[in-house]
């Protein structure tokens, strides 16, 4: 029965951790999509093509792993925000190559309201400031 218990409690403590895990994951992949966001605006303007295709790549495979996160908590509407983030860097960073600036700054605007959408339906504001996910 000790052991039993023992088992138990190890399995729960990993399970704990591996969420963290994740969740800590998460966070990261948002930070950096801030900033590359913010990198790709600038590209954008400056007409910097091979830099915008760049982070736009670079932002396409984040959404991947988000979408892969939300597919794992099988949250479909947080999936399809990912996805369609992803699927839209993926034609700024074509757009960028092809020089197409105006294009993908119309492209990055709306394929921003997909990250406004997610943050709406799955974040909330601790008390502390910082963000949770819901």
């Amino acid at each position: 029965m000790k052991r039993f218990l023992l088992m138990t409690t190890c399995f729960a403590a990993l399970g704990v951790t591996v969420v963290a895990q994740d969740d800590a994951e998460y966070h990261g992949w948002m930070k950096s999509v801030g900033a590359t966001s913010g990198s790709l605006r600038k590209n954008l303007e400056a007409k910097n093509a091979d830099a915008a295709a760049a982070d736009a790549k670079k932002l396409q495979e984040i959404f991947g792993q988000v979408h892969t996160y939300w597919s794992d908590k099988k949250v479909d509407d947080a999936m399809k925000f990912a996805m369609n983030a992803g699927t839209g860097f993926g034609e700024i960073a074509g757009q960028a190559a092809a020089g197409k600036f105006e294009d993908a700054s119309a492209t990055l605007k709306t394929t921003s309201a997909n990250c406004g959408g997610c943050h709406n339906a799955h974040r909330e504001k601790s008390a502390d400031g910082s963000w949770k996910i819901k």
